[in-house]
C-alpha cells in the first residue's frame, strides 16, 4: 500500500487536472453549442485550417472548429453531434491536406486524442473499446512525461487554452521558423504515410457532403497555402490524385466545392509560419480570399 500510494496520487493528480482544466477540446465544445444560432460559416479540419482561417475577417458570423490533427473521421463524427443544431449554418469549410485523403483510422495521431475527443467534446467514438480503460481514465492516456510537460506548461502560462473566443488558434512571433528551406523536407518527410488508399476519405467525404445537402449547406474542400520547396518535395502521383479525387467530388455533388490555394501566387514566404502553416498575416489573407469565395457562391 506504501509503496502503491504515490502511484495512485500521481494518478489521481492527473485525472483531476484533466477534468478540471479548460483545453480547446472543453472549450470548442462549448462554444459551438453557444453558437448554433448564430454560425452561418464553419471551419473544420487540421492545424492547417486552426491557424489558417480567422473568422474575424470572415463577413458572416463564423465559428473554427479545427483543432491540431484533426482527421477526417473527427470532422464526421463532429458534424454529426452539431449539424442537426447549427440552425443558420450555410457553409461547411474543410481542410484537406497532403495527408487526409491516405489517413487511416485510429493511427498514431489518434492514439491519445480520441479520449478527449469522447470525454471532453461529448463523442461517441466507435474506434474505443468499451473495454479499453483509457475510455474511463484520461490520465492513462499519455505518456507520463507527456502529461508532465502539459501540467508544466499550464502553470508557466496560466492556460491550457489555444484558441481565441472564435476557435482561431492562438500563434505570434515565436512560433514563427526563419529557415523554412531547411525544415521543408523534414515536414514533407514526416507527412507520408505510403498510401495511396483514398477509397474510405472519399467515401467519408461523400458522407459529409450529402448530410450537409440535406441541410442546404454547401461545403467547400480547402487546400491551404504551403511554401513551394514543401509542395515540390511530395509525391506527384499523390498530388495528382488528391486534385483528381476532389475535382470528382465536385463535379458529382452539387454543393461540394474545392479550392485549391497551395501554390496561390497571392501568398508569399512572410505569409507563412513554415512549410505548411500560415501565420495571422496569412491567416488574415487566407480568409479575406476564402470569405469572397464562399459569399459569391451563397449568393448565387
Amino acid at each position: 500500500m506504501l509503496f502503491l500510494l504515490p502511484v495512485f496520487l500521481v494518478w489521481g493528480g492527473l485525472e483531476y487536472f484533466y477534468r478540471t482544466v479548460e483545453t480547446n477540446y472543453t472549450f470548442k465544445h462549448k462554444q459551438i453549442q453557444a453558437s448554433y444560432d448564430d454560425t452561418e460559416i464553419l471551419i473544420m479540419g487540421n492545424s492547417h485550417t486552426l491557424y489558417g482561417l480567422n473568422p474575424e475577417f470572415f463577413s458572416r458570423p463564423t465559428f473554427n472548429l479545427a483543432n491540431t490533427s484533426q482527421s477526417l473521421y473527427f470532422d464526421e463524427l463532429l458534424l454529426e453531434k452539431h449539424l442537426d443544431s447549427l440552425s443558420n449554418l450555410k457553409a461547411v469549410v474543410l481542410a484537406i491536406s497532403y495527408f487526409s485523403l491516405s489517413q487511416a483510422d485510429n493511427t498514431s495521431d489518434d492514439i491519445w486524442r480520441k479520449y478527449f475527443y469522447q470525454e471532453q467534446m461529448d463523442l461517441e467514438v466507435p474506434i474505443i473499446s468499451e473495454i479499453d480503460p483509457r475510455g474511463y481514465s484520461l490520465a492513462l492516456t499519455r505518456k507520463f512525461n507527456r502529461s508532465y510537460e502539459f501540467v508544466k506548461e499550464y502553470w508557466q502560462n496560466g492556460t491550457a487554452l489555444g484558441c481565441y473566443e472564435n476557435g482561431y488558434g492562438i500563434q505570434d512571433s515565436t512560433d514563427i521558423v526563419r529557415d523554412i528551406e531547411r525544415i521543408a523536407p523534414i515536414i514533407a518527410k514526416k507527412h507520408e504515410n505510403g498510401s495511396m488508399e483514398f477509397d474510405n476519405a472519399i467515401s467519408r467525404l461523400e458522407r459529409i457532403i450529402k448530410r450537409c445537402a440535406k441541410h442546404n449547406v454547401e461545403v467547400f474542400l480547402v487546400e491551404m497555402p504551403v511554401h513551394p520547396l514543401y509542395y515540390q518535395l511530395l509525391n506527384e502521383e499523390k498530388k495528382y490524385k488528391i486534385v483528381e479525387s476532389c475535382t470528382q467530388l465536385d463535379s458529382k455533388l452539387g454543393n461540394a466545392h474545392y479550392i485549391s490555394l497551395s501554390l496561390d501566387q497571392r501568398f508569399q514566404k512572410s505569409d507563412l509560419r513554415d512549410a505548411d502553416h500560415l501565420t495571422n498575416q496569412g491567416a488574415e489573407k487566407c480568409s479575406r480570399i476564402l470569405d469572397g469565395i464562399v459569399g459569391r457562391t451563397l449568393s448565387n
